[in-house]
């Protein structure tokens, strides 16, 4: 009778402190880290854009108003961070994407681009595509 008694107590003992550690409360991290960092460090080389772009772009989901279909659509957009040898934004100089394409739509310009770190200065988020 006395070890079914002391096997009791010891399963209850080992349930009572198994109860009380789940309403211990838990430790949680925030959804966003706080600390910056430097697009830099990540920077992923890669020998054409396309895979450049896919590899270090920070995507997000927009709606925009399309002038064919005449109705809002939501599209990705991939922002690439832009790195430049004069430290001069390529939207200053009429550049709109990562091939060089002008903000007009015709013909290319000169990307001064170079490499992260090494000969190119850190310049913001630039390049976009939006894919439908």
């Amino acid at each position: 009778m006395k070890i079914k008694s002391k096997i009791k107590s010891i399963l209850s003992a080992a349930l009572a402190a198994s109860m009380l550690m789940t309403l211990m409360p838990t430790v949680t991290f925030a959804s966003q880290a706080s600390d910056y960092v430097d697009p830099a460090d990540i920077w992923l080389k890669a020998n054409g854009r396309t895979n450049e772009l896919d590899l270090n772009a920070t995507t997000t989901y927009e709606t925009s108003y399309c002038t064919v279909c005449q109705r809002d659509t939501l599209g990705i957009t991939y922002r690439v961070p832009e790195y430049t040898k004069s430290g001069e934004t390529a939207a200053n100089r009429g550049i709109r994407y990562s091939d060089g394409t002008l903000i007009s739509g015709n013909g290319t310009g000169n990307l001064d681009d170079g490499t992260p770190g090494i000969d190119a200065y850190y310049t913001g988020y630039q390049w976009s595509a939006t894919r439908s």
